[in-house]
């Protein structure tokens, strides 16, 4: 019997470094961000929950992604699956 492919959108977010962040971790230096999400998610969900996720720093920090860089667009979202 064949299993069904986990389906979910695959999206890349153009991004730019928040100008409140001070700091110098690769995630501020970088322009855009492959991430996945389940099907159904909204645009505007998307960005909220990508902003919201943690960033754990060497020194112990933790970081909000949205401290550290802000959404500007989504350059591609597509609907994926994998085994």
């Amino acid at each position: 019997m064949k299993e069904e492919k986990k389906k979910f959108l695959n999206v890349v977010f153009n991004v730019k470094r928040n100008p409140e962040y001070k700091g110098n971790h690769e995630l501020a230096r970088t322009d855009r961000i492959h991430t996945t999400f389940p099907l159904g998610t909204t645009e505007e969900d998307m960005i909220k929950e990508f902003h919201a996720e943690l960033v754990n720093i060497s020194n112990g920090k933790t970081w909000l992604k949205g401290e550290m860089i802000q959404v500007t667009s989504i350059d591609n979202c597509f609907e994926d699956s994998c085994d």
